[in-house]
């Protein structure tokens, strides 16, 4: 039984050291994506004029 359990944990250990890998990879991805988008959206809101400086239309 140990012969097993000793043969089985290296591929163990570096199996979940590549899940840990491609995990924080993709966190980091995703955290990069919305902080873009963030970026993006405040550009777009410094950009875009604004209705509080536009006069009412005339009746």
């Amino acid at each position: 039984m140990f012969e097993i359990v000793s043969a089985l944990v290296p591929p163990l250990v570096v199996g979940g050291a590549f899940v840990f890998g491609v995990v924080k990879l993709m966190r980091s991805e995703g955290r990069a994506r919305a902080a873009e988008g963030r970026e993006r959206v405040q550009k777009r809101a410094s950009s875009a004029p604004s209705a509080a400086a536009d006069p009412p239309p005339e009746r």
